[in-house]
């Protein structure tokens, strides 16, 4: 059996099913949970996407006296080309950055069993500012990395790759993160890559679009832009377990999750932070699945007619919008709020 049939049947398509990019995106945000929790699940929308990618779009209606298609570039012509160029650098760096943590967390849980070659090590996304990653890349590519060239890397890149912006003593920097939530396999990304790339440039200058985000004014404003991509993070994956009928998650995975989906460190500080502006949306609460269990800090969503009710994307932004008013009125001030965890139940 081909892993595309096998992939097929784990996520119950028919055999003969042809499933399109869109689809496919459509079926992993209903089905994040499963993909963060089940390595099967996530390798077999792997296969299944990088199929769909290989499809090009056929035109809605055809059209009389279509230009005859140039001929796409050779697989080795596109490995060469600068974008493909800066992509490996980048790849590369980001990857030794995501093995280094993988270490560190493997020798801090005294997991003697590992091996370089652990799945999990692969799962590990790296980041690092862009200053770090540009001499490598510009001299891997022959050329200065402008933000138009940046741009295109990223927008070819889609959700492989990804830009922000954290704060430091020398003020705003770039970061450029790695997302192997849906693909992992660096060979696999490559591959990816190379054929979204080898369309580009079969369609001449017509590239995806990506907007690099706005460089920030202060620390106060790079905190905001963290918080609301926290947030909103957060809400839409318990928005995702909530339909599967678990109306509270422990903290520990919302903070997985958060981190996962956007490449940022939930910091203690973001967390209280992110506590005092969400009140009246998400709450805080220790509880015991079991009655012999330990209590574990939980997080619910509030601010719903029921328990029951399921979260579409209209609500899930205009939740967004709430936390963002919220916010935006206590930066006015100049700081934001702290707001500490509850403390832990005694007995």
């Amino acid at each position: 059996m081909s892993k595309y049939i096998e992939a097929l049947r784990i996520l119950g398509f028919p055999t003969d099913a042809q499933p399109t990019e869109e689809e496919l995106q459509r079926r992993m945000d209903r089905d994040a949970l499963k993909v963060l929790s089940k390595p099967k699940i996530s390798s077999a929308y792997g296969v299944l996407m990088q199929h769909a990618a290989k499809k090009p779009k056929e035109p809605e209606t055809p059209r009389p006296k279509r230009r005859r298609s140039p001929e796409p570039e050779s697989p080795e012509k596109v490995q060469q080309h600068p974008i493909a160029q800066i992509f490996k650098c980048f790849e590369e760096e980001l990857s030794r950055v995501g093995e280094k943590r993988w270490a560190g967390d493997v020798e801090w849980a005294g997991d003697a069993d590992a091996s370089s070659e652990d799945v999990t090590g692969a799962l590990y996304a790296g980041s690092a500012p862009l200053d770090e990653l540009r001499p490598s890349a510009e001299a891997a590519a022959g050329q200065r990395l402008t933000s138009d060239l940046l741009s295109r890397v990223l927008a070819v890149a889609g959700h492989l790759l990804s830009a922000g912006w954290i704060w430091t003593e020398g003020g705003p920097q770039m970061i450029i993160s790695q997302n192997k939530e849906i693909l992992a396999s660096a060979s696999a990304r490559r591959t990816q890559f190379g054929e979204k790339l080898a369309l580009c440039l079969a369609r001449g200058s017509s590239f995806p679009s990506y907007v690099l985000p706005p460089k920030p004014a202060d620390e106060l404003e790079t905190t905001c832009l963290d918080l609301a991509a926290l947030f909103a993070a957060g809400d839409k994956f318990l928005a995702e377990c909530r339909l599967l009928r678990r109306v509270a998650m422990p903290l520990a995975e919302v903070q997985q999750a958060m981190q996962t989906r956007t490449s940022k460190v939930v910091t203690k500080q973001l967390l209280m932070q992110l506590a005092a502006l969400s009140e009246g949306l998400l709450a805080f609460r220790w509880a015991r699945r079991k009655l012999q269990e330990p209590a574990q800090l939980e997080v619910t969503q509030h601010g719903l007619p029921s328990t029951s009710q399921t979260l579409g994307r209209e609500q899930l932004s205009e939740r967004l919008r709430v936390f963002r008013a919220a916010m935006a009125s206590a930066a006015a001030t100049g700081s934001l709020p702290c707001k500490e965890m509850p403390p832990h139940p005694t007995g």
